[in-house]
């Protein structure tokens, strides 16, 4: 049996971007704090942006880090949105380390956990460095 490929070191975060961002500011509006959360969340900043981030654990779910993001910015929905009208731009963003043809699935019931806040979704993969990436068509018969 043929088991698909997965992605790796997953992380779903509640992403806040803005060219001149006060990530204390972003932490204090949204009552996030930098230390990490008794549920495993952790605030994360840079120039430019500010993120409130699960991380997978070994052998983890990612519906779990879903419910756990959600359960954080429903909570927060006024305070997401003020950060909006001030010109933040606020997101959720799913990013995890893939090979070629690696999938990353949610259950229906975790997508529409997501769509429930409202927010815009990203999701970007990142390839290991130094290492050759695989061709995309070798699927094809040849």
């Amino acid at each position: 049996m043929n088991v698909p490929k997965t992605w790796r070191s997953v992380n779903i975060s509640l992403a806040v971007t803005k060219r001149d961002i006060d990530a204390a500011s972003v932490s204090e509006t949204l009552g996030l704090g930098g230390t990490p959360s008794g549920d495993g969340g952790v605030v994360h900043s840079g120039p430019y942006w500010w993120s409130y981030t699960y991380e997978e654990r070994p052998g983890g779910d990612h519906g779990v880090l879903v419910a756990a993001l959600v359960e954080q910015v429903r909570a927060r929905l006024d305070r997401v949105e003020a950060l909006r009208m001030a010109g933040h731009a606020v997101e959720v963003a799913v990013a995890g380390t893939v090979e070629t043809n690696a999938e990353f699935r949610l259950a229906p019931r975790d997508i529409g956990a997501l769509a429930s806040l409202g927010l815009p979704v990203s999701c970007t993969s990142l390839t290991i460095a130094q290492e050759p990436e695989e061709d995309p068509l070798d699927w094809l018969d040849g």
